[in-house]
Order: structure tokens, then sequence, then C-alpha cells
């Protein structure tokens, strides 16, 4: 459905271009993309912790926990159990791996990570993917490995008023 205006003979090839079947086209892709879109997601199942309260604890008893501070100057501390042990950074494999083996038998095995504020991201960062590499299994999840979160020292004097 076209209409001209203008002059000129009515005979002659008209330049307008017909836009009626562009939109059907159009509306025919947008369809088809509104119902493939759905499918064609995929879905990442997402698994959050839920919020403790004061009196509840998850630790499992089996777990076996281990706490390794980084320290300024390439030292580490190394806390298993209330027991810590000043080691260098560069033998801290060599001091984890047969603790870990040992534990090879019991539950979960959990390693901290605390750090300094003068060390660098980067080095923490650095510290964590390599004792990942302990682990045995394919996707290096036998080992969980955390960031020992520090607590706000005006939350800590809060929770003690308490």
């Amino acid at each position: 459905m076209g209409m001209s205006s203008g002059g000129g003979d009515k005979k002659a090839v008209q330049s307008e271009i017909n836009v009626t079947p562009l939109i059907d086209v159009l509306l025919v892709l947008l369809i088809i993309f509104l119902v493939v879109m759905p499918i064609m997601m995929k879905m990442e199942t997402l698994e959050i912790p839920r919020k403790l309260e004061d009196n509840e604890t998850v630790a499992d008893q089996n777990a076996v926990m281990i706490t390794i501070t980084l320290n300024p100057g390439g030292s580490v501390t190394f806390d298993e159990n209330g027991k810590e042990t000043q080691i260098n950074i560069s033998d801290l494999l060599s001091t984890l791996r047969p603790k870990l083996e040992n534990w090879r038998s019991s539950g979960e095995k959990v390693v901290f990570i605390n750090f300094h504020n003068d060390i660098e991201w980067g080095e923490v960062i650095s510290t964590m993917d390599t004792i990942r590499t302990l682990a045995t299994d394919v996707n290096h999840d036998e080992i969980k490995v955390a960031l020992k979160i520090k607590e706000d020292p005006a939350e800590a004097a809060a929770k003690q008023q308490q």
C-alpha cells in the first residue's frame, strides 16, 4: 500500500520500497529469538552460605583446619591447632604437604590464609593458588583454601559488650 505524491507519469516505475514484508520478517525473527533465548541460556547454580546466628556453629568435627599468616619480609606463620611455627615462604609447600597427606582419611581439609596489611594482594592470591596445587583431585577441590576474615575492631567491641 504505497502512496505517491508529486508529479510524474503514473505509469512510470516507482522508487519507493514496500516495508510491509520487511516488518513481517522482523516480527517473525523477534518471536523466534524470544522463544529460543530461555532455552539457550545456561543455568548456573550458585550456592550462598546462610547467615549464622551467634549461637550456631557449622564446623565439621572431622575437619582439619590450618591457618597460614603471611608476614612482611617473606616469612609465614603456620598455625595448627594453636601451635604456631614460623617458617620461610619457600618452605611452605614442603611443610604443608606431609600434614595434608596424613589427613587423607579424615574429613574436610581447610586452609585459612591470613595476611598483614603490608602484604600485596597478588602475593596472597599466589599463595592460595600454590596451596591448591597440593590437592590430588582433578578440580583441586580436595583442599579448601579461604581467606580469614578480619574482624572490625568496632564490631568486636560491640560483641563483647553484649
